[in-house]
């Protein structure tokens, strides 16, 4: 407890200092960074996405780099993330998302106070662990079912894509898990649910969202390999 508070206070009271560190100490990160928001910005400008799409791109593009170079302050962009994306998948009637990101709040929540006590401040990282390969396997055969009987119980509903919104759903579960609990092989599932967020908001029509999950199965390659 006392060595969260430590770190959370070194946090907010060095918050610009934090910031100039975890953002500027890679000069590839931040050029990628700045790639995916311009991205974003013409997407935006080019269709007809809304304002808070292009908020939730941007916001998307930042947490998700910065928890590739496993930097705690990821989690302070992954709020603002969350909380647009919701909103958005809500206009869509994408309930599977809606789900998966209450998860997610559950998760980040935890997250943060298990990425804190594993926070290495003289490298400005989070220490990560490995899968063996018999609990990859067993995690990737639940997830199938899983997959299965979601899609069932949303084709139920007035969901617009169930079998997608599935499939993207329950990876996000594993993902979610593997990520708060500082897991490397979370880029695996990652990628499955980018890939298919990529076709379900294209299929929806919003380009700003389709566009910050092709930057965000890039940015997969680029946490795994980091």
């Amino acid at each position: 407890m006392r060595d969260v508070l430590e770190e959370l206070t070194y946090h907010f009271g060095n918050l610009f200092k934090v910031l100039k560190r975890e953002l500027f100490e890679s000069w590839f990160g931040l050029l990628f960074i700045l790639s995916g928001l311009i991205v974003q910005y013409v997407t935006y400008k080019s269709t007809d996405c809304s304002q808070l799409s292009l908020i939730s791109g941007c916001a998307g593009v930042i947490s998700v780099v910065l928890c590739s170079q496993k930097k705690w302050l990821f989690y302070a962009f992954g709020w603002l993330q969350l909380i647009t994306y919701c909103i958005l998948a809500y206009e869509q009637r994408l309930y599977g998302e809606l789900i998966e990101n209450v998860f997610y709040a559950v998760m980040m929540i935890i997250g943060m106070w298990i990425w804190l006590t594993h926070y290495n401040r003289e490298t400005a990282e989070v220490e990560t662990r490995k899968l063996s390969k018999l609990g990859l396997i067993k995690i990737v055969s639940y997830m199938i079912i899983a997959i299965v009987l979601l899609n069932a119980a949303l084709s139920m509903t007035d969901d617009t894509q169930p079998l997608l919104d599935s499939a993207t759903t329950v990876p996000a579960f594993v993902g979610q898990i593997l990520l708060t609990y500082r897991y490397r092989e979370q880029w695996i599932f990652w990628f499955i649910i980018d890939v298919g967020s990529i076709i379900m908001w294209l299929i929806a029509g919003d380009y700003c969202m389709a566009a910050q999950f092709i930057f965000w199965s890039l940015n997969c390659i680029y946490g795994f390999y980091l």
